[in-house]
């Protein structure tokens, strides 16, 4: 390429950057860019699970403990896996664990959480990780009240003879970043080697308005029918469903929990302990403003949310050469969404021996079959990881790339044979501090 070509390449990319609402941030929240978490209508019929935050754990134990069944004691219990709060133990108190650590990627999530033992042939096999959804479960959000600071409920049943129900206790087979490949079902299904297994369970999202726990840590709690609760437990909440996932190719064995060895006993326990404020933050702007936050850490929150911690803000970024964004909206507005641009259907040119890969990032995207999109990136930080997002309607689809040495990737993304419309592109890197933004009308 010659250097009159390059320069022009330059200027293409740099309005590409203006156009498509590429987003910089160096500020010490990383709050991610207003079109990286699309606001649905409540029409959408994926509205009540997509409107959501999710916070994503890691396991912190297993033991023979139950603060909730069996508080202020060890060993009565089967062996739960816990997550989340790392200071859990049978005595916790929900004032003494909002103080304490926390494994999730939100630091404001300091609940806790815990699932039976899982065993293959016998033996247990652990989660690489917990995913807590946080779901409107319902069409009218304003409606909704945050959950209740030390709230304690059990979901699921520890003492299951038949198959429950799959709405609230069950297996599914997922793909990373493409999607369930078997629908969730009561009993463990076989996932082969190339699709995880994931185990689900569904809490109750309808509270009396007055009782933290019960003596069966359930009557508390109901479940909303058609979207509505109970007179008796008239304050609805967001709807929490805990899933952990395990590693691909484990579930070729005899497939069992440790509460009575059987595969019926899924059940799940939740004891909140999150920061009050970082949960009212989340609310604020995903449930309450309609939006698919998806996962949120604390590199990458809704736009206007300052901080996950009600002890002060995070700490500043390091100084990069990088532009800085426009300071977050205030946490009282919501950030617009930038306009979007038709990405080129042309992948990008190569960059000329000798020279550095341009600072601005930018994407092309191409649709090479009915089920795959190929998107390519210039300008990205060298050598790191960026996910690649692709979005239309309520249905999403990703992939994480590792960035070149010249700032550049390539990646393909499945996506369902369905789709037929604009699709929203986005790649983000750096813990979210860099991203580019492109639309293409699916075929």
């Amino acid at each position: 390429m010659s250097r009159a070509e390059w320069l022009k390449f330059l200027v293409t990319a740099c309005a590409a950057l203006l156009l498509g609402g590429v987003a910089f941030s160096g500020a010490g929240n990383g709050a991610a860019h207003a079109a990286d978490f699309p606001v649905l209508s409540p029409s959408d019929p994926d509205y009540p699970q997509h409107v959501d935050f999710v916070t994503v754990c890691q396991v912190v134990k297993t033991a023979a403990e139950d603060p909730i069944v069996f508080p202020g004691t060890v060993g009565r219990s089967h062996d739960h896996v816990f997550s989340g709060n790392t200071s859990i133990n049978p005595n916790s108190t929900a004032e003494e664990l909002v103080r304490q650590g926390t494994n999730c990627g939100n630091s404001g999530d300091t609940a806790s959480y815990w699932m039976p033992d899982l065993l293959v042939d016998g033996k247990p096999v652990k989660p690489y990780q917990h995913r807590a959804y946080y779901r409107a479960g319902t069409r009218d959000t304003s409606k909704l009240k945050t959950i209740p600071f030390g709230l304690k409920v059990v979901a699921g049943n520890a003492m299951a003879t038949s198959a429950q129900s799959a709405g609230v206790a069950g297996f599914q087979c997922r793909i990373e970043g493409e999607g369930a490949t078997v629908r969730k079902q009561s009993l463990p299904p076989n996932c082969g080697s190339e699709a995880l297994l994931e185990a689900s369970v569904v809490f109750p999202n309808c509270w009396d308005g007055k009782n933290l726990d019960a003596a069966d840590h359930r009557s508390h709690m109901s479940y909303a029918k058609d979207f509505v609760c109970d007179a008796a437990h008239p304050v609805q909440i967001p709807q929490l469903t805990l899933a952990a996932r395990f590693p691909k190719g484990m579930t070729n064995g005899t497939i069992t929990l440790v509460s009575m060895n059987s595969p019926l006993t899924l059940h799940a326990d939740f004891f909140n302990a999150w920061k009050p404020a970082a949960m009212a933050e989340l609310m604020e702007h995903c449930i309450y403003a309609n939006r698919f936050c998806e996962t949120v850490s604390d590199t990458r929150m809704p736009p206007g949310m300052t901080t996950t911690n009600p002890a002060g803000a995070l700490p500043t970024a390091t100084a990069t050469t990088e532009p800085a964004a426009t300071a977050p909206a205030p946490a009282t507005t919501t950030a617009p969404a930038p306009a979007t641009t038709t990405a080129p259907t042309q992948p990008a040119a190569p960059a000329p021996a000798g020279t550095s890969s341009p600072t601005v990032p930018a994407l092309t995207v191409d649709q090479p079959s009915a089920t795959r999109l190929r998107v390519q990136g210039v300008g990205y930080p060298a050598n790191v990881p960026s996910k690649v997002v692709a979005t239309l309607g309520s249905s999403t689809r990703s992939a994480v790339v590792q960035v070149g040495p010249d700032g550049r990737f390539s990646v393909e993304i499945s996506i369902p044979k369905s789709w037929t419309g604009s699709a929203q592109v986005s790649a983000t890197a750096d813990a979210g501090k860099v991203s580019a933004r492109a639309s293409i009308a699916v075929q």
